[in-house]
């Protein structure tokens, strides 16, 4: 058989209306039970990512323009350039062969964003998929799922067995956000055509499902994720107005300004949050005066001391980095970082400095500006002046996610990378498959 009779043959079944089927079969499987069962979801992942080589393939000519996947290539090429550096400058703490994975990770969204075809159902469904694995993760994980939501309810800090409190929280509050603007979305509908009962019904639903996943976010008392929520919920409706130039919008995008005030309100009110707030007053007295070493190491101590220490690593080799895995050597060989902390921490709780730290400046810029394309890329889903749901939601996901990994490596860790490629491939599919569709129509003429 030729190698075109080959190609024919791939592009066929790739192109197959059931391949596609079991490919969402797949996606699926993988968001919902990723976490929930490790075992399982890495089956579905394994065959998802199979069927994904193999459309890579069968798309190369025209799928290696697009600017993800050049981003994908250009950190393959940063991580053997880091890794050389690292050899040269710290030959002791290099590792022996490059390691592709950290920086890669990031863009398995690439493969999601293929087979979601720009279909918003299936975009919408994943999502569904996404907070039920979430649920169904909580339920598996804990030893005891209702006592540990009695004890979120008596002031105590949960987390369901899900690596610590800042992860169920990190979840929740992507869940809240999309929640909240769905229910706003159906309550709008409701009053705007004329399936009144339908929409309201569907808004009431959401809104339970909502409860629950605020609930979770109090229970955890994981400031960051307030902290992501609060900042997303003023900026994010602002910015797209300004940058969509969309005035009707505000019907649907102002009611979440008012619940981040009623939220402050309740936030401000919180015992547990203002004890751990109050606990911590020493840490933002030391560090208004300029004294490092007289930051205490409590919760955001830690944090503060961590990064300090990154940062003398990161002043020496600042262009590529000191290669990755170089965190665990930042804390275990510091001589200020008291045993204790360096004994069981063995990441920097930010992820933009760990991304500086392993891949210099270049590694940033590149992170950077790959939420900056993905935000580009839902620019002409609808005409400036005409509402952009996909606009809308990827500014409220991507200030999120912002704010939440400056204090937490959740770029680094499965559950981060999990809601990572899941909002970007969702967000990013539009894109793209417009950009496949287009290039193959120039490939064919």
């Amino acid at each position: 058989m030729t190698l075109n009779a080959v190609d024919s043959k791939l592009s066929s079944i790739i192109n197959s209306k059931k391949f596609s089927i079991f490919m969402l079969f797949c996606l699926f499987g993988y968001a919902l039970l990723k976490s929930a069962s490790r075992v399982n979801g890495d089956v579905f992942q394994s065959f998802f990512v199979f069927g994904s080589l193999l459309a890579l393939y069968v798309e190369r000519k025209v799928i290696f323009k697009d600017g993800m996947l050049i981003l994908l290539l250009l950190s393959l090429i940063l991580q053997v350039l880091s890794w050389i550096n690292a050899t040269i400058q710290i030959p002791q703490l290099a590792q022996t062969t490059p390691d592709f994975g950290n920086l890669a990770n990031m863009f398995f969204f690439i493969f999601i964003a293929y087979w979601l075809k720009g279909q918003k159902k299936s975009v919408y469904l994943l999502w569904i998929m996404m907070l039920i694995g979430f649920i169904l993760s909580f339920y598996i994980h804990s030893t005891n799922f209702i006592q540990d939501l009695l004890n979120g309810s008596h002031g105590q800090r949960i987390d369901f067995n899900v690596n610590n409190a800042q992860h169920p929280a990190l979840w929740s509050g992507i869940a809240t956000l999309l929640l909240s603007y769905f229910t706003i979305k159906h309550i709008y509908l409701a009053f705007q055509s004329g399936k009144r009962n339908k929409h309201l019904s569907i808004s009431a639903i959401l809104t339970f499902v909502n409860l629950f996943f605020i609930f979770i976010i109090f229970a955890t008392q994981t400031r960051q994720v307030f902290l992501g929520l609060i900042v997303t919920s003023i900026i994010g409706p602002v910015s797209y107005i300004l940058i969509q130039k969309n005035k009707p919008s505000w019907k649907l995008i102002l009611p979440l300004v008012l619940i981040t005030l009623i939220s402050l309100f309740t936030i401000s009110n919180i015992p547990s949050l203002e004890k751990r707030t109050a606990n911590e007053e020493n840490t933002y007295k030391a560090l208004l005066s300029g004294d490092i070493n007289q930051v205490p190491y409590n919760s955001s101590g830690v944090r503060i001391n961590i990064w300090y220490e990154a940062l003398g690593w990161i002043k020496e080799r600042p262009i590529l980095g000191s290669d990755q895995n170089i965190r665990d050597d930042v804390i275990s060989l510091s001589t200020r970082i008291p045993k204790k902390v360096r004994d069981t921490i063995n990441h920097l709780h930010n992820s933009f400095f760990e991304v500086t730290l392993s891949y210099g400046v270049v590694g940033l810029a590149l992170i950077l500006f790959m939420f900056y394309w993905l935000l580009h890329s839902t620019s002409k889903l609808a005409p400036l002046g005409q509402f952009n749901e996909i606009r809308l939601i990827a500014l409220l996901f991507l200030i999120y996610w912002f704010v939440v990994n400056n204090f937490e490596s959740y770029l680094f860790s499965t559950t981060g990378l999990l809601v990572h490629n899941i909002m970007f491939g969702s967000i990013y599919t539009f894109y793209l498959t417009e950009q496949l569709k287009n290039k193959g129509n120039e490939t064919t003429i």
